[in-house]
């Protein structure tokens, strides 16, 4: 046998063996997409939403956005989580809210329990989308704001395009319109963030998130095994991780209007920093003593010890953030500048 003839038919098995491995991983790829489809409708009848779901879509006349309210009184307050979060990350703020008025939170287009919603994924969309919900659910205004982390920069996105219908905001550890712009360390975090959402759709995809314990969003501990059963299920979608990337994608343009948008005026105005956070460049609490002068009636609090989650997931420091939200509606209803000295920072 010559040397050429073995060549050929060492490559010829190898050719074969490539092929097959190729449909191995395409026939995989196409089990995992299936399970992930079959899974999602299953989690759907199993996890049906705790609030109403509303319609909302202009395009799309069947869009529905869910909205979850508990409580009675005014001024009615308004939750906004943030990146990627949903009615459930309120476990522990609202009900503590709505012990002295009414507290609404809601998900976003494509989370939690609402249909996805048109592209880009902007503060400006965002803010639209919000204003026809509570159109459309009969929840009049004006409301306080409240806003943790990109959430925060999406309350400030509503109260840009209604002014008229915001009565105050709270920012719960919020996130500055140039933490990916001042700074190298911010831009570099950015960037890394956006591939991590984009392997994550890869993984969601294949229904690789529902085989392992969410490595990106696992469920907090102080839920209850309803609650963290409901987490994993609503963030292992596909839907869930296409729309965390859409609002990513769509981030620096909401960022860049804020930068623009200039105060608020003498807007009652609530800043509430976790110590422990600093920020990938070292300089969040810059960044949120400058949020705070966008209000000549505001306060800022510094929660020694609690990180930048902590303040809706940690059942002592959530108590802060809802003494903080009252606060705020207190200040609506008398018509009183807020005041300093009447806010704990420790649990």
């Amino acid at each position: 046998m010559s040397k050429t003839f073995s060549n050929h038919r060492l490559l010829a098995r190898l050719k074969r063996g490539v092929i097959a491995i190729a449909g191995a991983l395409v026939g995989l790829a196409a089990l995992g997409a299936i399970y992930q489809v079959s899974a999602t409708a299953r989690d759907t009848q199993r996890y049906p939403p705790p609030g109403q779901l509303v319609k909302v879509g202009v395009d799309d006349p069947s869009e529905q956005l869910h909205l979850f309210c508990q409580g009675e009184g005014s001024p009615t307050v308004i939750l906004e989580h943030g990146g990627g979060g949903s009615t459930l990350g309120w476990f522990l703020v609202q009900p503590q809210v709505a012990t002295q008025t009414r507290v609404c939170a809601y998900d976003r287009a494509g989370l939690g329990w609402s249909d996805p919603g048109p592209a880009p994924r902007s503060g400006q969309q965002l803010a639209t989308e919000l204003h026809t919900l509570l159109h459309n659910a009969n929840i009049p205004g004006p409301y306080v704001l409240v806003g943790w982390s990109y959430g925060g920069l999406f309350v400030r996105a509503y109260a840009l395009h209604y002014p008229q219908e915001v009565a105050g905001l709270v920012l719960l550890d919020a996130t500055h319109p140039e933490v990916w712009t001042r700074t190298a360390q911010g831009r570099a975090q950015y960037q890394t963030d956006t591939r991590l959402y984009a392997g994550a759709r890869v993984l969601a995809r294949l229904g690789l998130l529902r085989l392992i314990p969410n490595p990106f969003t696992g469920p907090p501990a102080a839920l209850s095994p309803q609650q963290a059963d409901q987490w994993q299920a609503l963030h292992s979608t596909t839907r869930f991780w296409n729309t965390v990337a859409a609002e990513s994608h769509a981030i620096l343009d909401t960022m860049t209007q804020l930068r623009q948008a200039g105060d608020l005026g003498d807007l009652p105005l609530l800043v509430v920093t976790a110590g422990k956070n600093q920020g990938a460049d070292s300089l969040w609490a810059v960044y949120q003593s400058e949020l705070a002068a966008l209000s000549s009636n505001s306060i800022h609090k510094v929660v020694d010890g609690a990180g930048h989650a902590d303040l809706w997931l940690d059942p002592e420091y959530s108590r802060l953030s809802s003494a903080a939200i009252l606060q705020v509606v207190t200040a609506v209803r008398t018509g009183a500048r807020l005041d300093p000295l009447s806010m704990a920072t420790r649990p």
